[in-house]
Formats: structure tokens, C-alpha cells, sequence
């Protein structure tokens, strides 16, 4: 085959990326050209033709670094009450060995476009299995909450460096008319672990210490280790550049004070629901946080937007279908890490379960959304980005209407087939609606659209967290000791208060899936003009 017809060929195949331009590095008027609007056509013969054997284990070996991360993340909920009655701590105060793991996960994630311009692939995925390992074996032998806050935390470093990898080497070195479907694949790795992640928590909490949970994670990253040292390669230029710490310490800052303030709106309704005389202290408080996160964000904004070498290029803001997509992904996540924990504990504290069953409960949504999820990127190859997202996300919504509207007194297993509806559609729209919004932008831009994603994903699911658990903590709040009647009414009536906020997040990123789209279809009408 010539070169003209290859071209011709692939030039036909229906992608999501066939809008994205050539890796070749441009100069700053044209960048700023290139942002302003969606990229023009790229010349398919700089990616490869084929799925190679190395591609697929390099996914699977950091996709198996960030499998560990999400399951003891997922496993961590089921774990609360436990955690809980051990350390003798507050939902509002263990929920924060998810929400600070997410924290951390997200503030670590701006870092990787510098990793991938100035290292190798091979040296970042060293670096984050190394600070893996370390945080599940502190997880391990922790003897108390803080020593156990501080091994999560290591271990967000490492997965905050291993989400991006994946992705990237997806988006690198993958075929383009294939796109969607490894990135499906790469989500359904992810995806895995969420339908495991509660289920592995609750068996063993039942048949084992809970220390035991994190030390058999060990082995799971020592097969990664062998698979990425073999497989894993780069094919991108590595430049020296120089790491932003003020650029860092800005938006870690603005992320952190956002949502603590989110967790201080908890003590505050508590203050005021029980009548304390610390409603005032609490309210300046959250003045404070609002206040200190809008400046160190608008700090991290003016410094990168005046240096050089920035810790991510913010002028692939400027396309506004991808500003779009942007919004509809991270409330999606934001809804999808809170249900997690919802469900989880609103069946233990609510419904009187086990945790096992609670485990249990996340398992048929969850392995369904991940056999669904490649499915949903061929989809994407074949019939473009509109249907399966705008599709699966009316799923999605459907089904957290219907797990809404049957009565908090039926078995909690029949309130949760709304959650495997909500999975199906979740599935096909989330991997989906990340592959449209790169699509849209140059792929020399690839690198820090991604960690973007990546990074407001994380911190969605922070938000998420903290939001669920917000519902609850306030539903129960002079309701009595866990267990008893008026606390597990109260806590089932804060489930329906938080699946309402659900529903409006779900709804929300329909509509911004959807503007994205129209300003999708202007810009090309504009082009043919």
C-alpha cells in the first residue's frame, strides 16, 4: 500500500482524534493559534499501524500500579466503621484517608507533564512503584491514625504519577484509528478495581486483620515492576527543563484550602443544628479557607501563565469544547468516588449490614461498568463521541433517579440496581468523554491536557468524598450512637439528601457534554464556510 492511499484509508476511520495536529513542537504565536480553536488535521503516519505486544503490557503494568491505588482507596471505605472504632475517630475525620489520598493524588498528577517532558517513561514508573511499595508497607504496620494517614499519602504520590503514565503512553504511542479502544482499555484497568476495591475490603475484614489488606498488595506491584521493566518505552523528545516548586506549592495550597473548607461547611451546620456558640469561629474559618484558595490560585494562574517553562501550559484552557468536557469528566468522577463511599457506609451505618455485604453491594455495577468500558471506546472508533456519551450518561442519570425514588425501607440490595444501571451508562460515557476533549486539542498539548484531566479528576473525587460524607455526618448529628434506630434513620434519610446532589451533578455534566459538542459542530460548519 502507497502512501497516499494509507492515508486516504485511515483519513476515513471514524476517531475521536482525528482533529488532533502532528507532535512537532511549535512556536509561540502558533500556539496560541492552536488554542484558540479545535486543531486541524494531523498526519496519521507519525503513530503506529498496529497494536504491539510491548503497548499492551506497558498499560497493564502501570495500569496494575493504579489498580493497587484506586483498590486500597475503594477498600478504604468499606474499612470506616472499623477504622473508626479502632482509632476512636469521627466519619468527618477517617473519611480523610480518602480524601486526602485523593488530595494528594491530584496535586501530584500537575506534576507529570514536567516528568514526561524531562524524564523517561521508564524512570518516572520506577519512581512511582518505589513510592508504592513504600506506602503500603507503612500501611502495613500502622499502629495508629496518623502513621496510617501518612503511608496513604505516600502511596497518592506514587499512583498520582502512574494515572498520567498510562494515559500518556496510550495517547503516544497507540494507532489512531484504535484510540478509543485502549483507552477504554486503560480505564477499564482502573475501572477494575473499584468493583474489587470494596469487596476485597470486606472479605477480609471478616476473615483477617485489615493490616493484611495493604501487605497483599505487594505482590500485585512486583509483577508490575517485571512488566514495566520490559515493556515500557519512550517516544517522545526528553527536555531539560526546570521543576516550578512555587507553581506547586500554589495550587497544593489552593486544593488543600478547598476542601477543608468543604469539610468545615460540615462543622459548621453541626455548630448550628446543636445550637454551639462556635458557629462564629467556624464561619470565619471557612471565610478564611475560601478566601486563601481563590488566592493561591490565581497566584498559580499568574505564574504559569508568565513562565516559560509553566508546570502546565493553561492556554489548552482556551478550547472551549474541551473546557467542556473538562467540567461533564470531573463531575462524573466527583459522583462516581462519593457513591463508593456512600453506598459503602450508608449500608453498614444505615442499613445494619456486614461489611462484606456492603463490599458487596459496589461488585455487579462495578465489574459490569468495567467489561463495558472498552466497549464503550469501540464504540467511540466507530460511531464517533456523541452517542456513547450522550447515551451512557442518560443511563447513568436513570439510574441514580430510580435508586432515588424506591423507598429508604426496601432492602438496600434492590435500591442498588440503580447503581448498576448507573454503572452501564457511567462506563461508556466517562473513558469517552476524556478521549472527545483531547481530541480537540494539538497532541503537543496531549501531555498537560491530560495531567489536567487527571488532576481535576482526582480532586472531584476528593470533593465527592467529602460531600458524601458531609450528607451523612450532618443527618447524623444528635441522632444518637451508631447503631441505634434514630442514628440509622438518620443516616439513611442523609443518603437521599447526597443521591439528590447526585443527580444534579450527572445532569450538569450532560449539559456540558453537550454544549462541548455544539461548539464542536459551529467550529466545523465555520470551517466549511
Amino acid at each position: 500500500m502507497n502512501k497516499s492511499t494509507q492515508h486516504n484509508n485511515n483519513s476515513s476511520t471514524k476517531t475521536a482524534t482525528v482533529s488532533q495536529e502532528t507532535s512537532t513542537p511549535s512556536s509561540k504565536s502558533s500556539n496560541s493559534a492552536q488554542n484558540s480553536a479545535p486543531a486541524e488535521a494531523y498526519s496519521i503516519d507519525q503513530f503506529p499501524h498496529k497494536i504491539t505486544r510491548k503497548l499492551i503490557l506497558s498499560i497493564v503494568a502501570v495500569g496494575l500500579m493504579a489498580f493497587v491505588g484506586i483498590l486500597t482507596e475503594t477498600m478504604t471505605n468499606v474499612l470506616c466503621p472499623i477504622l473508626m472504632q479502632q482509632f476512636h475517630v469521627e466519619t468527618a475525620t477517617v473519611q480523610w484517608l480518602t480524601t486526602g489520598y485523593l488530595l494528594m493524588v491530584s496535586v501530584v498528577i500537575t506534576v507529570s507533564s514536567f516528568f514526561n517532558k524531562r524524564f523517561t517513561n521508564k524512570t518516572t514508573f520506577y519512581i512511582a512503584i518505589t513510592l508504592c511499595a513504600i506506602g503500603l508497607t507503612v500501611a502495613a504496620l500502622s499502629v495508629n491514625f496518623p502513621m496510617l494517614m501518612c503511608a496513604r499519602l505516600i502511596q497518592g504520590v506514587g499512583t498520582g504519577l502512574a494515572l498520567p503514565l498510562m494515559f500518556n503512553i496510550v495517547l503516544e504511542q497507540s494507532p489512531r484509528q484504535s484510540l478509543g479502544l485502549l483507552m477504554g482499555f486503560a480505564n477499564m484497568v482502573c475501572a477494575v478495581a473499584p468493583a474489587l476495591g470494596p469487596t476485597v475490603g470486606g472479605v477480609a475484614v471478616e476473615f483477617m486483620d485489615w493490616h493484611w489488606i495493604f501487605a497483599a498488595m505487594l505482590p500485585v506491584l512486583l509483577v508490575a515492576f517485571f512488566l514495566g521493566n520490559y515493556a515500557i518505552e519512550t517516544r517522545h523528545r526528553i527536555e531539560r527543563i526546570h521543576f516550578q516548586a512555587l507553581q506547586l506549592a500554589c495550587l497544593a495550597l489552593a486544593f488543600a484550602s478547598f476542601v477543608l473548607a468543604l469539610d468545615r461547611i460540615g462543622a459548621l451546620l453541626s455548630a448550628q443544628l446543636s445550637g454551639s456558640p462556635d458557629v462564629a469561629r467556624e464561619t470565619w474559618t471557612l471565610v478564611g479557607l475560601v478566601v486563601l484558595c481563590v488566592i493561591a490560585l490565581v497566584a498559580f494562574t499568574r505564574l504559569c501563565l508568565r513562565s516559560k517553562q509553566p508546570l502546565l501550559r493553561l492556554d489548552v484552557l482556551r478550547t472551549v469544547p474541551f473546557r467542556w468536557h473538562l467540567l461533564a469528566y470531573v463531575l462524573l468522577e466527583t459522583v462516581t468516588i462519593g457513591l463508593t463511599y456512600l453506598i459503602t457506609n450508608m449500608a453498614q451505618l444505615g442499613y445494619g449490614t456486614s461489611s462484606l455485604t456492603a463490599g458487596l453491594l459496589i461488585l455487579p455495577g462495578s465489574l459490569l461498568g468495567a467489561v463495558l468500558a472498552p466497549v464503550g471506546g469501540r464504540l467511540l472508533d466507530r460511531f464517533g463521541a456523541i452517542r456513547p456519551i450522550m447515551i451512557g450518561s442518560s443511563v447513568a442519570l436513570l439510574g441514580m433517579i430510580i435508586m432515588l425514588i424506591i423507598p429508604g425501607n426496601v432492602n438496600i440490595w434492590i435500591r442498588c440496581l440503580g447503581y448498576i444501571a448507573y454503572m452501564a451508562g457511567f462506563s461508556v460515557s466517562f473513558p469517552n468523554t476524556m478521549t472527545s476533549g483531547l481530541a480537540v486539542i494539538p497532541s503537543t498539548l496531549h501531555a498537560d491536557g491530560n495531567a489536567i484531566f487527571n488532576t481535576l479528576q482526582q480532586l472531584g473525587g476528593a470533593v465527592g468524598t467529602t460531600v458524601m460524607a458531609l450528607a451523612l455526618s450532618v443527618a447524623q448529628a444528635n441522632h444518637g450512637q451508631p447503631g441505634s434506630s434514630s442514628y440509622m434513620l438518620a443516616t439513611k434519610q442523609g443518603g437521599n439528601i447526597a443521591l439528590v446532589i447526585v443527580c444534579i451533578c450527572i445532569f450538569c455534566a450532560i449539559l456540558a457534554n453537550a454544549r462541548a459538542f455544539v461548539n464542536e459542530a459551529r467550529h466545523k460548519i465555520g470551517l466549511r464556510s
